[in-house]
């Protein structure tokens, strides 16, 4: 399973619906491998989808996000907005000093 964040930019002001996650997971098909998506609001006027798909590999996954993304948009599922970027979430680990 691999996390794929989509960062997306509104073209105006906007307002993500608490239920936005549950929104697109209704427009879901198996075929789509998302197990769970997730909705988040960001200042100032952007977003984030984060999707737990069910891929052999990341380059699947990030591609499948990104249709996932282009498709929604497209039904206008989501706020207008512009998709920023498609990737797994990376975290600078803390080294020691």
């Amino acid at each position: 399973m691999f996390l794929v964040h989509a960062d997306f930019s509104a073209l105006g002001p906007f307002e993500l619906p608490r239920d936005t996650g549950e929104l697109i997971r209704t427009s879901l098909t198996p075929a789509d491998q998302v197990e769970h998506v997730s909705a988040h609001a960001l200042p100032p006027g952007r977003f984030v989808l984060g999707f737990f798909l069910l891929t052999a590999s990341l380059n699947e996954a990030e591609a499948k996000a990104e249709a996932i993304c282009r498709r929604l948009l497209a039904e206008k599922r989501l706020p207008p907005a512009v998709l920023r970027e498609v990737g797994v979430p990376l975290i600078t680990p803390l080294l020691p000093p």
